[in-house]
């Protein structure tokens, strides 16, 4: 299975164990792949592939299974005065320094984009994620980002912001793999997080 990084697949671990219980001799091996994930499945180097559904437009052969839907949440220090916010609304962060990054999700660049377009805030880029949770740190600004990066650590504060974009995730199988451990394992991780629906994602 290939994902952009860990965090992204929360219930993976449960998911593998799950799976190996029921059918014994199966196995997954989870790959992270910040870049060329999409090529790489395309050449068979790996089974099963998360991305956001906006990505499999242009993948030939595919099914596609829906995941979760992920929220977009406002991540900084815990020592913050927005970390004790339940919800983040434009106002509150007027004012702030906001980190970007040019490989953000398009629903996340809109969300960036009306902010920096209000005039009301600083903003730099940060090159990538763990950089931008160094300058959280250091105090250098805050950040928008995908729920489904949470490492749920409990470091840093992620509150969620109030609009309507969000990421639809999903799994995508080659079509002519019709292997009834594959199905299985998607319907495993399918369940774990329906089940979750307080899990911040």
């Amino acid at each position: 299975m290939r994902s952009p990084v860990r965090q992204a697949i929360y219930f993976l671990p449960e998911a593998i164990r799950n799976l190996e219980k029921e059918q014994p001799g199966v196995q997954v091996t989870p790959l992270f792949q910040y870049d060329n994930g999409v090529e790489s499945f395309l050449k068979d180097e790996s089974d099963i592939l998360f991305v956001l559904i906006e990505q499999t437009k242009h993948i030939p052969g595919i099914n596609i299974h829906k995941l979760f839907d992920s929220g977009i949440y406002l991540i900084t220090d815990k020592n913050d005065p927005l970390a004790k916010k339940n919800i983040i609304t434009d106002e509150d962060i007027y004012g702030r320094t906001l980190m970007v990054g040019g490989g953000s999700p398009a629903a996340l660049r809109n969300v960036q984009q009306k902010l920096i377009s209000s005039g009301k805030i600083e903003y730099f880029n940060s090159p990538d994620h763990d950089s931008t949770y160094v300058n959280i740190a250091s105090g250098k600004g805050i950040c928008l980002a995908p729920g489904f990066l949470n490492d749920h650590s409990g470091q840093f504060a992620w509150i969620p912001y109030d609009c309507r974009e969000c990421f639809h995730c999903v799994l995508c199988t080659h079509k002519t793999d019709s292997r009834e451990s594959l199905a299985s394992f998607i319907k495993t991780l399918q369940k774990l997080y329906k089940d979750a629906v307080a899990f911040p994602l």
